[in-house]
């Protein structure tokens, strides 16, 4: 068992990033960052050796997120019909008991004998009503945990494609396996503050949705979608997704302008001429509301409010019963008028 020094030694331990065996950057984000690393921020695309790191960013948005809905779910305001509900029925069944009271008598007086008579009762109530909200609560907390633990467990399993648009397992163990693929490389943009990965943006642009690779041209699409926006909590007060979010739009522009402007052939890839992004997209949840300022203040609208998915979980109804929503932000991608 360690000693008391140990354990304030371990507490006080930053993180160090290291690389494992396969060069990837491994960092603990339980610890805080190490101060006397150099103060350096750098932003860069998918690099061979943040593979992991970048998955890791990926699935702590997720969880960032169930940890909103979690809140959203405790303050709604159907708590407090259930309690309202819950008194009435209880009170019903084991009403008070209210003794006459004396003519001389204070008021504070009266009260206090009121409730030295009923203290059982009230005990019984405040402990009946803490456990109805408590097994409540929890129903829904356990069912937004399972939705989410499912969309994790998806992203995992298929190792970052429908984030990424490649295999983030298969290029950790190749990094030559993005060479023709370089777009895909820069779709994804990783801020590194201090040696550490703190925040993540990564897009699905129209060269990045291929049906089939051995393919030569490739069907293009005139949305762009951001498929992760991320940052370690500590550092969401920043502005870095702010940032994220005019890279994001800078990117479409850049591509506009050296890809999808005329006819181009990139690793042996087709692409169409004129086919420009004329739109970027993003999914957020009805209770992201910082995200929700984010959008509406980078000129972002809502195009889209839909309901969460109840084939992952039937329960989910119940989610959707609070008023739990999925967002979907749009803003124009402006593009050059053809000569």
């Amino acid at each position: 068992m360690p000693t008391a020094t140990e354990r304030f030694k371990e507490a006080i331990q930053t993180s160090v990033p290291s690389k494992n065996s396969l060069g990837q950057i491994v960092v603990d984000y339980t610890k805080p960052i190490d101060k006397d690393a150099p103060s350096t921020i750098k932003s860069i695309p998918l690099e061979h050796e943040y593979c992991q790191a970048s998955m890791t960013l990926a699935l702590d948005s997720l969880k960032q997120t169930e940890s909103l809905g979690n809140k959203y779910i405790f303050w709604h305001p159907f708590l407090s019909i259930l309690i309202v509900v819950v008194s009435s029925l209880f009170l019903k069944r084991y009403p008070l008991i209210h003794l006459s009271k004396v003519s001389e008598e204070s008021v504070l007086s009266y009260a206090g004998k009121n409730l030295f008579k009923n203290k059982d009762t009230l005990t019984n109530f405040v402990l009946f009503i803490a456990f109805s909200v408590t097994v409540f609560f929890k129903l829904l907390a356990n069912i937004n945990s399972h939705y989410f633990s499912n969309v994790s467990q998806l992203l995992e399993s298929e190792n970052g494609k429908s984030v990424f648009g490649i295999d983030i397992k298969d290029y950790a163990l190749d990094k030559n396996i993005i060479n023709d693929k370089l777009i895909l490389k820069n779709n994804a943009n990783i801020i590194v503050y201090r040696d550490v990965p703190i925040a993540l943006a990564a897009l699905d642009t129209p060269l990045g949705n291929i049906k089939d690779e051995d393919e030569d041209i490739i069907e293009l699409k005139n949305i762009a979608t951001i498929k992760a926006l991320s940052c370690r909590r500590v550092y969401l007060k920043s502005g870095i997704l702010e940032d994220l979010l005019n890279w994001s739009k800078k990117r479409c522009l850049d591509l506009n302008e050296t890809v999808y402007s005329k006819k181009n052939t990139i690793k042996g890839q087709s692409v169409y001429e004129n086919n420009l992004i004329e739109k970027l997209q993003f999914k957020t949840y009805s209770y992201e509301y910082d995200l929700e300022k984010l959008m509406i203040s980078n000129g972002f609208k809502l195009v889209k409010l839909e309901k969460l998915d109840s084939k992952i979980n039937r329960l989910v109804i119940l989610l959707n019963a609070i008023g739990i929503r999925t967002k979907t932000w749009e803003i124009k991608v402006p593009v050059k008028e053809s000569n």
